[in-house]
């Protein structure tokens, strides 16, 4: 012992937590302290509470040990004359040091010897501290960036340190950079999903560690979180409060960032805008105000895209939250998206590296960390040869949107080929000829099935949707397999239609794909029409 009080003392247990960190000293004269002590504390007693139960140490050692007391200290010979071999093997077990204190010992020497020494070490730390933050707040203040102020960090530290955005973007500290953090990025924001501030573990590749996590609040939807991990050495409690305390520079660094990142996004979005909807006519002009913007076209092939919602739109929030999101990726950087008519409008560029498809699906992913999954489609346009051509391809993009509002397609990724008959359809006019066709057809089986109380549209809405197929139809509606046959046979009756003849069955099938794009409205039918 370096005190000189404590010189005579014995460690009788628990050697294994002598490396425990004391920041105060309390004397224990009553039996009932648990509820009184903090973490940290060294607790001594002359062993009076204990005089005639000495078994109460073996109650008390884990209630201490779950309260974070440091260790404890008892005086012997006087009130007791041994501890209780039972407190000392629950002692070793939980590394909570138990010292014999020789009957010379003044207490009031110990407290003033230990408490010298901790506000001494906390002088030292608070001093360290200080320093830190003021070197760290005139990087800031200099303008050198969020880089330069984690590669400063790492080196006071000495332990990779990675900064987790409101997007789920990554920045690295040189030494996280270098053992390969920045492709971990799920293992991260798993964190901010599951894990509380403060110590927690983490694994990285086969290695299990300590990590610190402290919330820095840039006033973003999602928190950014700093973490600093134990890789190389301990972490001590002057690195954790350094990490912070310099939360609130990291803060402030990203406000000012998002600040400046929101003022280049409107000149991103302006000229997105401008582009995807054909505003700019020449060549040469669309070149130098993508360069201009600071995002070039490749000259390639190209895809326009919009989203549609099968439930109620996000607000517009949400919508630009989706958009920095994408922006972010590094993975998507021939994707452009942007707010357009209030919708989210997609451009993708033809990689030779990954096809359209897996670039959608990414998409998809990606949304559906912002807005709900499975509560939105992509609208695919036609692909057009050039980037000064894009319009084309949004122009068939809305009119895909369009006809997916109206006959509720519901599959992720919808282009021309998936609309079928619809996307002919679509173009019909409202003409007093094609209402008659479809309500020919319609209003016969609506009658029956209101007077029955039976459905045979339905039951045939269905059956075309099987291709036709009775057994899956059945499936389909948990109904008997007889009574869909019946159905089928019963609604071809009515129409004096024969099921076995292509053709009728054509004119049916075309009848009912308008009734679902233009549903038949018996308030607005004339009264006369049977």
């Amino acid at each position: 012992m370096l005190i000189p009080d404590l010189k005579e003392a014995v460690v009788l247990a628990g050697a294994g937590g002598l490396h425990r960190y004391i920041n105060r000293v309390n004397v224990m004269e009553v039996p009932d302290v648990i509820d009184w002590v903090r973490p940290g504390e060294f607790l001594i007693t002359s062993g009076f509470p204990f005089r005639d139960q000495p078994d109460l140490i073996s109650d008390m050692i884990p209630q201490l040990n779950q309260k974070g007391v440091s260790a404890l200290g008892i005086k012997t010979k006087r009130f007791i004359d041994e501890i209780p071999a039972r407190a000392l093997e629950l002692a070793d077990q939980l590394d909570f040091p138990i010292f014999e204190l020789p009957s010379s010992t003044s207490f009031s020497d110990v407290v003033r010897d230990i408490m010298e020494r901790v506000l001494v070490q906390e002088a030292r730390e608070l001093s360290q501290l200080q320093s830190r933050f003021q070197k760290l707040s005139k990087q800031l203040l200099h303008g050198d960036g969020i880089e330069d102020f984690l590669r400063s960090l790492d080196g006071m530290l000495h332990n990779p340190i990675v900064l987790l955005d409101d997007m789920d973007h990554l920045f690295c500290s040189p030494q996280a950079e270098e053992l390969g953090f920045h492709s971990q990025s799920p293992v991260w924001i798993q964190l901010r999903d599951e894990a509380g501030l403060g110590i927690c573990f983490i694994t990285l590749g086969e290695r299990r560690i300590r990590a610190y996590v402290s919330a820095v609040n840039d006033k973003q939807m999602n928190q950014c979180l700093l973490i600093l991990l134990e890789w190389n050495q301990e972490l001590t409690m002057v690195d954790q409060l350094t990490i912070d305390r310099v939360g609130v520079l990291v803060g402030l660094e990203m406000i000012n960032a998002n600040a400046r990142r929101e003022v280049e996004l409107k000149y991103v979005d302006q000229f997105l805008q401008d582009w995807i909807s054909g505003r700019i006519v020449a060549g040469e002009d669309l070149k130098l105000r993508a360069e201009a913007c600071g995002c070039p076209l490749p000259d390639q092939a190209m895809t326009a895209a919009v989203v549609g919602w099968l439930e109620m739109k996000p607000e517009v929030k949400q919508l630009q939250q989706a958009v920095k999101r994408i922006r972010t990726r590094p993975d998507l950087q021939h994707v452009k998206m942007t707010i357009m008519e209030g919708e989210l409008a997609v451009t993708i560029a033809d990689n030779g590296d990954r096809p359209l498809t897996d670039t959608l699906q990414r998409l998809l992913t990606e949304l559906s960390a912002v807005c709900a999954k499975d509560t939105f489609v992509f609208c695919i346009g036609d692909k057009v040869s050039r980037p000064d051509l894009v319009h084309f391809s949004y122009e068939s993009a809305k009119k895909i949107y369009h006809i997916r509002e109206i006959c509720d397609f519901r599959e992720p990724f919808i282009d021309y080929r998936k609309l079928g008959v619809f996307r002919l359809l679509y173009h019909l006019p409202e003409l007093e000829e094609i209402r008659d066709y479809r309500d020919q057809y319609l209003i016969p089986l609506l009658d029956y099935d209101n007077k029955h109380n039976v459905s045979l549209l339905q039951t045939l809405t269905q059956y075309f949707k099987n291709s036709r197929n009775v057994k899956k139809t059945s499936a389909a509606l948990f109904t008997h397999y007889n009574t869909v046959t019946y159905r089928i046979e019963r609604a071809c009756e009515l129409l004096n239609l024969n099921s076995d003849d292509g053709d009728d069955m054509l004119e049916l099938q075309l009848a009912l794909k308008l009734h679902e794009m233009r549903p038949y409205d018996k308030q607005r039918a004339p009264q006369n029409r049977r």
